[in-house]
């Protein structure tokens, strides 16, 4: 790679702090070469020479589309139907019950960075087979319009669909001619999906009215730093209804960034728990 293409470290400081600012992402020095190899993919598809070029438009915001273009390459949307088994184990055995038993009469959910759509869908399978007299809204937000995009068409791969039960493949995907299968349109009722930053969850229009039953947050916070991790809990602790629940991944946690919420312990899950406005006052 010659000299001009590579990305020095005053250069990756200041696309550092442009991609701080605009979504909340912290990449540390660490995740350098990661980040030179996405931008360089931007740089080449729009005939640049070099960074400079590239951190000239986007600072000035010379290209608008261009900042959603960098935050589709450097975000990473690798995800499967049913993964984390647990939680949906949980979900399904627990919170859905209790929801239910504290008199929950619909339910909705939050897919909080909802990638290409295999959450939303896996929740839409599971509150149709499970429970299949309780009406339910699931909305799915994601930065990415391209990852929306791909949810609305809701086409996967085998290898996206390998842990989905035999019986639920039959009933709701239909195989295409290219080999890979789409999510029925009959079963996408209830499934919605809407581009957004995180971290605007809090001033979103879209959302301003919605109280979530359950929000599952998974595997996207560790693209946050401390500061930024805490404003997106504060925004869910809003969002979410009293005696509901937020699910991360199975690796995160919310540590100091608990707040009003509750751990609760699941076979092979964690849990969060949001407390009443009654317990919060007691």
């Amino acid at each position: 790679m010659t000299e001009e293409r590579k990305l020095t470290n005053a250069q990756f400081i200041e696309l550092q702090d442009f991609i701080y600012k605009k979504s909340g992402m912290f990449f540390p020095l660490s995740r350098k070469n990661y980040i030179e190899q996405k931008v360089l993919k931007r740089i080449e598809s729009l005939d640049y020479k070099n960074f400079s070029d590239y951190l000239t438009i986007l600072k000035k915001e010379l290209l608008q589309a261009e900042i959603l273009n960098l935050f589709n390459e450097i975000t990473v949307n690798e995800t499967f139907f049913f993964r984390d088994q647990p939680q949906f184990e949980a979900l399904e055995t627990h919170i859905i019950p209790r929801l239910a038993a504290n008199g929950r009469k619909s339910i909705a959910i939050l897919s909080a960075g909802c990638s290409s759509g295999e959450e939303p869908y896996t929740l839409a399978m599971i509150l149709r087979e499970k429970f299949p007299h309780l009406p339910f809204t699931i909305c799915g937000v994601d930065i990415s319009d391209q990852v929306i995009a791909r949810a609305g068409r809701a086409e996967y791969t085998r290898s996206a669909v390998r842990r989905v039960p035999p019986a639920y493949l039959t009933k709701y995907f239909i195989e295409m001619e290219n080999g890979n299968l789409k999510f029925r349109d009959e079963y996408k009722s209830g499934v919605s999906f809407k581009k957004m930053n995180l971290m605007e969850l809090g001033a979103s229009p879209g959302l301003n009215s919605t109280r979530f039953d359950v929000v599952f947050c998974r595997y996207v916070l560790i693209y946050f730093d401390r500061d930024s991790k805490q404003r997106v809990i504060d925004a869910f602790h809003e969002k979410i209804a009293d005696n509901g629940y937020l699910i991360l991944g199975n690796s995160e946690s919310l540590s100091s960034a608990l707040g009003n919420f509750k751990i609760l312990h699941f076979p092979s899950a964690i849990i969060y728990h949001r407390s009443s406005a009654m317990e919060v006052l007691t």
